[in-house]
C-alpha cells in the first residue's frame, strides 16, 4: 500500500530533521576537543606570557635593590 502525497511528505520532514539533529550532534562532538583544546593552548600560552613578564620585573627589581644597597 503506497501512502498518499500528504504522509509521504510528513515522513520525508521527519526524516530529515531526524538527519539534521544527528548531524549537529556529531558536529557539535566533533568540535568539542578542538575547541577546548584550542582554548587550552590559549590559556598556556597567556599563562607563559605573564610568568615571563613577572620574572624580569622580579629581575629588573632584584637588580634595582642591588644597585641601592652599593650606593
Amino acid at each position: 500500500m503506497v501512502p498518499d502525497i500528504y504522509t509521504q511528505e510528513k515522513l520525508a520532514l521527519e526524516h530529515r530533521q531526524q538527519l539534521q539533529r544527528e548531524a549537529g550532534v556529531e558536529q557539535a562532538l566533533g568540535e568539542s576537543p578542538e575547541r577546548s583544546s584550542h582554548a587550552l593552548r590559549h590559556m598556556a600560552a597567556r599563562l607563559g606570557t605573564f610568568l615571563i613578564a613577572l620574572g624580569t620585573w622580579l629581575k629588573q627589581l632584584e637588580q634595582s635593590r642591588k644597585q641601592m644597597a652599593f650606593d
